[in-house]
């Protein structure tokens, strides 16, 4: 496919002749690398650990490890703030501190006898190829939420599905294998074993962190196991035919120790299990399913569900939830109806855009399943009085399911359902952000998933926020009363946000978001009753409040730590995203305010959006009119690219024939677009720092990477602008890579080899961004912001005065290659309008000119 051109201009300014000539062919070398010259790096499968979730708990099948390797107690990675006596947030070293949920499980693997001998599964290699998501329906891939992993035992083909079943509203999940003769004989004296080692003691170290095994209990209740501890109870229920049932502790030796048994080979049983209970640190369990022969072509099947409840006394509770579910089905029949309730969504939901490819079909129907079950499901949990560990007071702020003030232990009803977490595990981000929410609802809106998306705007109406209006950092603001977060929330609906060295961030491009995507919602589904329900909410507590945050000095959004988290303290910033995001807000905002009737906010809105969108046009727009990062970096001169700003098209606050469009899409091309893949780098900062003067000291490798979302942001507005070629790349290389890694969408890529990177699966940032990106393909209607794009005849500028790069990011240290010292900032050798040393090939260029000797490049340094 063919790659845009770079158009090239001469250098500008040098010391020294023989500098000048060597900088000229340097500058030939780079700008040569054209699109049609390179082409994306073969993709990889780097991402081996597959989740289900149904909303209430995750469990996590790693492909590496061949064994299930991660359960947890809710889907949320925390539930709310620790408080104290008076209901305060409890701060220790200026870091508020958080109720984590809770991962019981170390690790629950199959084990298969035949052939004369016994191995554990989790010791034979996968078949990576044949792995994954159980498909929807023949000749599918994927859709839905079981995780497999198929092996190969001789003859028999050996599938283990690990998935949390949706029809239980508990955290819960099955495990199931089929064993597969695909020999021309019988295979005689077969037997499946299972193994499961929970941890249910003590502690509360974060959701990807194993617990304490202290104080655990395990007992045998008919074929049910049931393991107690500090976290609850875990009960598991076999699903066939039990031979026998082994439990011991971790210093268990010889027969006593079933995991030994297993490993050691031969056709020893299992020890059965018959003592009472005794509590001990280090229980494991673990069943003997006797399949016998079988025949050419036949299969067999074994497995165990099981279930968690947060209250150890509530062992008969967890047992009706298996019986409930399970029934007197088998394991098989349980796969089966699984599969079956994924076949109906299929079908009876999900809307796949129009002209789509057979692989794109696949990809977005699987990201239908993961925002499915990234969204929280429950509204209740069991609450001990106790913390981490015994005599540690616990206090909430929620209330029983009654209405009365909660009394622990006991039940208490949270406003988390609804919410739509950035990633599911392993991705650390399973935190509900309303900037990935809102994209995922605008997705779960246009997928035809009209239920997910209105619980998942009308999370945000009720969830416990406004909680920073006072804060000191938002002092000068006098900031409104407002509801939507201004980061993030804890799992139980509570607004949080993050602290480091620079303080909180505190961003205000949620308040846009929202707006847009509960307008896209109406719009998308004909459903009025959301907006007319919440009407008053949303107008004072989310339009007016970001009415009343635009900076009267600039016209622009004041300033916040934004989509790239920059925090505060001096880190805070004019940011282009904010502004773009509450000028489309708005203009959405005002459609709505004149559907209800509120002609007066309407009239306002729309003069907001409009006034914020004329502002960020003079203002925000370098020599060249292309659109910059922020204020501060662009009255710099310097240090100002950032794809965020490809939003600015893609929400069409801009003609895409424009001259803002045409001089921003260009320079981000030749500055940020992936050495290694087809997308774009997220900004600037990582290489773009010069000693006191830089304004975004903070880059790192998180800034470089090539980030999904806006590559797929930025394909739609290379689409609107003309140019389908570069936008169906981005498009093809994120199906490619995702169809290669299990369906599953990355943050990001590494910029230089094209792997994934960092968080997977995303959500909203991937799932639903690929869906909003395909689905506007298919559309092709334009949607102007407040019904036109900005008139761009009367803008006018003074000639570029020089180059640009920059914009925010996080503060992780730079793991990445040193970028050498190319020489004095007051001389740059390529100008804001031609080539750029940072996009394809960079790299090398940058390390040709230091070992040149060269000093008359911008200086860089490592951050």
């Amino acid at each position: 496919m063919k790659r845009l051109p770079l158009p090239c201009h001469g250098p500008g300014r040098a010391t020294s002749s023989v500098v000048r000539a060597v900088a000229l062919f340097l500058t030939s070398l780079l700008c040569g690398l054209t699109s049609d010259a390179r082409a994306e790096v073969a993709v990889k499968r780097t991402f081996l650990k597959l989740p289900s979730s149904n909303g209430h708990g995750a469990v996590m099948l790693d492909l590496e490890q061949k064994k299930v390797s991660h359960f947890r107690e809710h889907l949320f990675a925390t539930e709310e703030p620790v408080i104290d006596a008076l209901g305060n947030d409890v701060f220790v070293r200026s870091q508020p501190q958080v109720v984590h949920a809770r991962d019981v499980l170390f690790d629950a693997f199959f084990g298969l006898r035949s052939g004369g001998t016994q191995r554990w599964l989790s010791t034979q290699d996968a078949d990576l190829d044949a792995s994954g998501y159980a498909a929807w329906g023949a000749g599918k891939t994927g859709g839905t939420g079981l995780a497999t992993m198929v092996q190969r035992v001789g003859t028999l083909e050996v599938t283990t599905y690990v998935f949390a079943p949706q029809s239980v509203p508990h955290a819960s999940f099955v495990m199931a294998v089929r064993v597969r003769n695909t020999g021309a004989a019988a295979s005689t004296g077969v037997s499946v074993f299972s193994l499961h080692n929970f941890h249910v003691g003590f502690g509360r170290p974060g959701v990807m962190a194993d617990l304490d095994e202290n104080g655990e209990t395990v007992e045998v209740s008919g074929n049910d196991f049931v393991e107690k501890g500090f976290a609850g109870v875990v009960v598991g229920r076999p699903l066939g035919a039990v031979t026998r049932k082994a439990a011991w502790l971790s210093a268990a030796t010889g027969a006593g120790n079933a995991f030994n048994v297993v490993q050691g080979g031969g056709q020893q049983d299992l020890q059965e299990f018959t003592a009472p209970p005794a509590a001990g640190t280090g229980w494991a369990s673990a069943y003997q399913f006797n399949l016998g022969d079988i025949a050419a072509g036949a299969e067999k099947w074994a497995g165990v569900a099981f279930v968690h409840f947060g209250n150890p006394e509530g062992t008969s509770t967890a047992r009706q939830w298996l019986s409930d579910y399970v029934g007197g089905l088998d394991a098989k029949a349980l796969v089966e109806a699984e599969v079956a309730r994924w076949a109906t969504f299929q079908t009876d939901t999900v809307k796949v855009p129009t002209g789509t490819a057979e692989n794109e079909e696949s990809l977005v129907r699987q990201s239908a399943v993961v925002m499915h079950m990234a969204q929280v499901r429950e509204s209740e949990t069991f609450m001990r009085e106790f913390l981490t560990r015994d005599g540690e007071t616990r206090l909430t702020r929620f209330k029983a399911p009654n209405g009365a003030p909660a009394t622990l232990p006991g039940m208490v009803k949270h406003a988390g359902k609804g919410a739509v977490l950035a990633s599911l595990p392993p991705g650390q981000w399973t935190y509900a952000w309303i900037r990935d929410g809102a994209y995922a609802a605008a997705a779960m809106a246009t997928l035809g998933m009209r239920s997910d998306a209105r619980e998942a705007l009308a999370y945000y109406l009720n969830a416990d926020s406004g909680r920073f209006q006072s804060w000191r950092e938002l002092q000068p603001y006098s900031m409104p009363p407002y509801i939507i977060t201004l980061t993030r929330y804890h799992g139980f609906g509570v607004e949080e946000t993050d602290f480091n060295e620079a303080g909180p961030n505190l961003e205000f491009d949620g308040f846009g978001l929202f707006l847009w995507a509960l307008r896209h919602y109406e719009r998308t589904t004909g459903d009025l009753t959301l907006v007319n329900e919440y009407w008053p909410t949303v107008s004072t507590k989310v339009g007016d409040a970001l009415v009343a945050l635009i900076d009267p000095e600039t016209g622009l959004i004041r300033p916040d730590s934004s989509i790239w988290e920059t925090h505060w303290n001096g880190r805070q910033r004019a940011w282009a995203y904010t502004s773009l995001t509450a000028a489309r807000g708005l203009c959405d905002a005002a459609v709505l305010a004149e559907r209800v009737g509120d002609a007066e906010r309407a009239t306002r809105y729309r003069a907001a959006g409009e006034s914020i969108r004329r502002a960020m046009a003079e203002k925000l727009t370098d020599g060249n009119f292309a659109l910059a990062s922020n204020l501060e970096e662009l009255k710099s001169g310097r240090g100002y690219w950032d794809s965020a700003v490809f939003d600015a098209f893609a929400f069409e606050l801009f003609d895409p024939a424009g001259k803002i469009a045409r001089e921003t899409i260009r320079g981000l091309d030749l500055r940020l677009s992936s050495p290694a893949g087809a997308g774009w780098s997220r900004n600037d900062d990582r290489y773009d720092h010069t000693g006191g003067a830089d304004m975004s000291p903070w880059g790192s490798e998180y800034d470089s990477a090539e980030w999904v979302i806006v590559s797929l942001r930025g394909a739609m507005a290379h689409r609107m602008a003309g140019n389908p070629e570069r936008a169906e790349r981005v498009m093809k290389w994120v199906t490619d890579q995702s169809l290669k890694n299990y369906l599953a969408v990355s943050e990001t890529y590494d910029e230089l080899n094209g792997t994934y990177k960092f968080n997977v699966p995303m959500v909203g940032f991937g799932a639903g961004a690929y869906a909003l990106a395909l689905a506007h393909r298919a559309d092709g209607t334009a949607d102007p912001a407040c019904g036109a794009y900005l008139d761009e005849s009367t803008l006018s500028k003074p000639p570029d005065a020089g180059p640009g790069t920059p914009d925010a990011g996080t503060g992780e240290p730079d793991a990445g290659p040193f970028v050498p010292d190319a020489g004095n900032p007051e001389t740059p050798l390529v100008s804001g309008g031609g080539c750029s040393a940072s996009g394809p090939g960079a790299m090398a260029v940058w390390l040709m000119l230091g070992l040149a000797g060269l000093t008359a490049l911008t200086r860089r340094r490592r951050a």
